[in-house]
């Protein structure tokens, strides 16, 4: 008798969506937003609303999206959901501009408040001067749906951390999260039985984080480890628009991840239609 396969776990790696001071052009923005503290609004690029800090200039080194990358992002959702591909757990970097794209996508996916974001600065880019990096638990403050109760590889609070560190450190780091949330997941996915929707993973972070992040699925398979990632780095960064993203699903058989899909950025034609992705990942009917 013919005995369904368990689902393949897969995994979801992202970059964040439109940030806003891409759109403005000004980095000091802030200053025009927040007047005597009150944030006010006065470019139709800017979102209605923004979380309330204590020094709302910090917003300059730790952005947030525009309105139409909240939107797009939130669109990128209802297209996963479309697809059947619905993320089970999240994991973001601490930035607020990746803190939103995963709020957003959940929302598109109607499962903001049913998974919550856990935060780790380990998936954060490699930044040159010391960021204002908010904990989860500010997070959970201004209403995001935050995972309090999990222990971050780094916490963002150690943010000097991140500051000119070393490539080799920087690849550590990466490693080190991705190794720990792939083993999670492969062992989740020992669990589920052949009706199972195939456990799914999705990770939100930074322009490099997403190349770094894919090579080193199948990293343990490279003799020359080091010299493969930077290989990866100095060819592929570039290409890696605002939610570009790859798909990856692990095969337990051959202990390898394939990429099913690599889009260097998700367009709104393709969010109109699922064929293309639909042909490519070969998702059931």
């Amino acid at each position: 008798m013919y005995q369904r396969a368990r689902p393949k776990p897969r995994i979801i790696i992202m970059r964040h969506s439109e940030r806003l001071d891409s759109v403005l052009r000004n980095a000091n923005w802030p200053q025009e937003a927040f007047i005597n503290g009150v944030y006010s609004p006065n470019l139709t690029q800017m979102p209605t609303v923004l979380p309330t800090r204590a020094n709302p200039h910090e917003y300059s080194l730790d952005t947030p999206l525009s309105r139409h990358g909240r939107a797009h992002a939130h669109h990128t959702g209802e297209f996963f959901r479309s697809l059947r591909l619905i993320p089970h757990r999240v994991y973001t970097s601490p930035a607020m501009r990746c803190v939103e794209t995963a709020d957003s996508v959940l929302d598109g996916l109607g499962r903001r408040e049913r998974v919550p974001l856990r935060i780790d600065l380990a998936l954060h880019e490699p930044t040159k001067r010391q960021l204002p990096l908010q904990p989860a638990e500010f997070y959970s403050s201004v209403n995001f749906f935050v995972d309090l109760n999990y222990s971050p590889i780094l916490s963002p609070t150690n943010s000097n951390i991140i500051v000119q560190e070393s490539r080799l450190a920087y690849y550590q780091r990466m490693y080190t999260v991705l190794k720990r949330i792939t083993m999670k997941l492969i062992s989740q996915s020992m669990k589920a039985t052949s009706s199972s929707s195939p456990p799914t993973v999705l990770i939100v972070t930074h322009r490099p984080c997403v190349t770094l992040l894919a090579a080193m699925l199948n990293l343990d398979t490279v003799d020359d480890k080091v010299r493969y990632l930077n290989d990866m780095l100095s060819n592929r960064t570039g290409e890696v628009n605002f939610l570009a993203m790859i798909i990856a699903e692990y095969d337990a058989t051959t202990g390898l991840w394939t990429f099913l899909s690599d889009f260097s950025e998700i367009t709104t034609n393709q969010l109109m239609s699922t064929t293309r992705l639909q042909t490519t990942m070969q998702f059931p009917k």
